[in-house]
């Protein structure tokens, strides 16, 4: 997801739909203004933030926003499971709430947005530009397809660069001294391998079987885990958009305005085909002096075989012969088709001073040199209505049939509420009612409903026999009722015998198992026992990584921070262990390569990366203090 952000950090829709000042998080306004963002509900208040209200449809329309910008990232991975991981529902509160805090401040500190800054800003913005240059048409058609006056989107892009220059006042005090500096460099780029062993939590079993007396005890003391759960049936109608497709009527001017304002969304980028011969750098030594000899020999290298080509001989071959590229090396060098921006800067530098069937001079990037080949170069371009017509009109159509399903069910749950008659309100709407077998919060996965966290919690939530709100997903909507329900009991231990004795077993053993490890672990660590003989007498084998820094993930153990921190924390040849997840993991440092002497470079751009982490931290740090002072209060019924 960052990835995706920061890809796309220069993109004017990134920009108006991320809080940056709010902890690096999502936060909508007008990404679906005008399209169905908004649910259509009454404005009451979610929340109050020092007197400040903050309205349900606003909420719903950053919610919503939060939805629609996670689905076109994801994609066919977004999912209702998803959104609920994402807790996309107390990431818009939380995001309107700071936001909230963040303007209060503004105000106090007298911070303002000038005419000349907002409208700068809206020029910036790529999405209004043709040929780099503000296209006031573009704007225009922009407003008019999201039903927006020049006002109201002028005061938006306002309230974004007051927020921005809240932000930056608190980050612009940050510094970072020298001493921080070279610190942060010794730590970042010093080198350590490991010797180590990983024990499994159930490496060891206990040789002694429970007794029923223990089978008792642990029955009596962990009755909770025996209970069965309460369990409920649910009658429910259920609308898909598919049901209201041909309802929908999409007019020529509807696919006009949606191409016209999403044009950026149509546009190709420019495209490559090029092929290159790779010389990689070959370090013998970890000295700055033998790095600059080994670079200074690639580069040699590189230089004979673009003679080579000069004279004629033929690319594909010598990158067959030469290449340190073992990909493209084989395939004569090709790189075949790429996108503009995918290469590292030195090599899209170099591509963009070619004429195509053109070679150009050595250049270096950070994987070596590069002899590079360019054989087609295809513009930039924007795809025209026709081409993009059938893929406007499916998206509109989804977008259409979802607000359709949403007023239907919408409906259906006015017309019940009265007399609770899910089954005639149903029907009047042209749909009718089913109803689940006994499902419990734990089994509650059905074939027509699937696992949606959403609507199984409005259901255990539910009075009996009375018809809750909808509830609406992706691709479907639902209003329901409880038409029975069984209350959760704790079964005799008869008639849970054979668990109890399988539970009881697994603890006697995980304490076992847990007992046998630590003492291992701790005589590895004081001396008593060396890690070689303790891993051949477990049978795991003694593991061995390559030199690995505090940012790598440790090869063969993986991004696990303890580990990580544990291992840079002893000295050579000194062992320690850590317990993660119940697995116990024995290390050894077997060696440490210290940071080579940084250059100017390196060390400009540590300090950046330095600064803005001091930065985000003042500002987290911040934020955090104003809204322990801030009065917030919210209205749970209204999310």
């Amino acid at each position: 997801m960052l990835n995706v952000i920061r890809e796309h950090a220069d993109s004017w829709l990134i920009k108006s739909i991320l809080w940056l000042i709010v902890f690096a998080f999502i936060g909508t306004i007008f990404y679906s203004w005008g399209m169905g963002g908004s649910s259509g509900s009454s404005g009451g208040v979610v929340a109050t933030v020092d007197g400040s209200k903050i309205s349900q449809a606003e909420y719903e329309r950053t919610f919503n926003n939060l939805i629609n910008f996670y689905r076109e990232q994801f994609q066919g991975q977004f999912s209702e499971e998803l959104i609920q991981k994402l807790d996309l529902k107390t990431q818009a509160l939380d995001t309107l709430i700071q936001k909230e805090i963040l303007l209060i401040k503004a105000n106090e500190l007298d911070i303002q947005v000038s005419d000349e800054e907002v409208i700068n800003q809206i020029k910036a913005l790529a999405a209004f530009q043709r040929n780099k240059v503000f296209h006031n048409e573009t704007y225009q058609n922009y407003l008019k397809f999201k039903r927006l006056t020049p006002l109201e989107f002028e005061e938006s892009q306002r309230e974004i660069l007051l927020l921005e220059k809240i932000s930056n006042l608190v980050k612009s005090n940050v510094k970072v001294s020298p001493n921080e500096l070279d610190e942060a460099f010794i730590l970042a780029n010093e080198k350590i391998k490991l010797d180590y062993v990983v024990i499994p939590n159930n490496h060891f079993k206990s040789e002694k079987k429970v007794d029923e007396e223990e089978i008792k005890s642990f029955y009596e003391k962990n009755k909770n885990r025996f209970e069965v759960p309460e369990k409920i049936k649910i009658q429910y109608v259920k609308a898909i958009p598919k049901n209201y497709e041909n309802l929908i009527d999409i007019r020529d001017e509807d696919i006009e305005d949606y191409y016209k304002t999403k044009i950026a969304d149509f546009r190709v980028r420019k495209m490559y085909e090029a092929a290159h011969i790779l010389f990689r750098p070959e370090t013998k030594g970890d000295s700055l002096e033998e790095s600059i000899k080994s670079e200074e020999r690639a580069k040699e290298k590189a230089n004979d075989v673009l003679k080579k080509i000069r004279n004629g001989a033929s690319f594909s071959e010598l990158a067959k012969k030469y290449s340190d590229d073992p990909v493209s090396g084989e395939n004569g060098g090709s790189l075949g088709e790429f996108p503009e921006g995918m290469m590292v800067t030195e090599f899209e530098n170099a591509l963009k001073k070619l004429s195509p069937k053109e070679t150009g001079e050595p250049i270096k990037t950070s994987f070596g040199f590069h002899i590079i080949q360019l054989n087609e170069v295809t513009p930039e371009r924007i795809k025209p209505l026709e081409e993009v017509k059938e893929e406007i009109i499916k998206k509109i159509k989804a977008n259409k049939t979802r607000q359709k399903m949403r007023r239907v069910v919408k409906h259906v749950y006015r017309s019940a509420k009265d007399d609770q008659d899910l089954m005639r309100a149903a029907q009047e709407n042209n749909l009718s009612t089913q109803t689940t077998p006994f499902i419990s919060r734990e089994d509650h996965v059905d074939p027509d409903i699937g696992s949606n966290p959403e609507f199984f919690n409005q259901a255990f939530l539910l009075e009996d026999n009375k018809v809750g709100e909808p509830v609406v997903t992706l691709e479907s909507a639902f209003v329901m009722k409880v038409v029975n329900r069984e209350k959760p009991y704790i079964p005799e231990l008869n008639d849970v015998e054979q668990l109890a004795r399988s539970k009881s077993q697994e603890e006697k053993d995980h304490t076992f198992s847990t007992t046998k490890s630590e003492s291992l672990a701790k005589k590895i660590t004081n001396g008593t026992v060396d890690l070689e003989s303790t891993a051949k007498k477990l049978g795991l084998g003694l593991k061995h990584t390559p030199f690995f820094n505090r940012s790598d993930s440790i090869p063969g153990i993986g991004n696990l921070e303890k580990v990580k921190t544990k291992a840079f924390e002893l000295d050579n040849g000194k062992s320690g262990w850590v317990l993660v997840r119940d697995n116990y993991y024995l290390i050894r440092v077997q060696d440490r390569q210290k940071a080579n002497a940084p250059d100017i470079e390196a060390l400009k751009e540590l300090k950046t990366k330095l600064k803005l982490e001091k930065g985000d931290s003042a500002f987290q740090e911040w934020m955090g203090n104003l809204k322990e002072k801030s009065e917030i209060l919210i209205d749970k019924s209204q999310l």
